[in-house]
């Protein structure tokens, strides 16, 4: 997609964003239950009564602070067709900060370390874009 416009980055961007990262959240959620049910453990009790459930319920919330962050990051791909990685960081702690606000969850404990895996999440789906092609380096 290197041809591409900036305007069709920021689309491919929002689109891809506002799918993958819930989706590779609810992986992370599914093998964190998995890897917590081989020992017996139940990492995920408040989630619901099934880790699929955990899963989808991960997937459905996730989208909204995904989809806030990417459109966030609009302005900076239109601009530049691009963002950096404290771009993407600032804006996934902000738009789970955001989602939380308007949503909240039962981890109240867990909070800032969510927060920091927002973060992390954002700048993997800024590595992920540029791999595909969508984001210049």
């Amino acid at each position: 997609m290197s041809e591409g416009s900036n305007g069709q980055r920021a689309l491919w961007s929002v689109l891809i964003t506002s799918l993958a990262a819930p989706f590779f959240v609810a992986i992370a959620i599914a093998v964190v239950g998995l890897a917590g049910s081989t020992f017996g453990i139940n990492l995920t009790p408040q989630l619901g009564a099934s880790l699929s459930e955990a899963a989808v319920a991960t997937f459905a919330w996730g989208a909204f602070p995904a989809t806030v962050s990417a459109v966030g990051l609009t302005p900076f791909i239109l601009e530049r067709g691009s963002y950096g990685w404290l771009e993407a960081a600032v804006a996934g702690v902000l738009s789970f900060a955001v989602a939380e606000f308007i949503f909240p969850v039962a981890f109240a404990g867990a909070l800032p370390a969510m927060a920091f895996c927002a973060g992390l999440l954002a700048i993997f789906m800024r590595y992920v874009l540029i791999r595909g092609g969508i984001l210049r380096t």
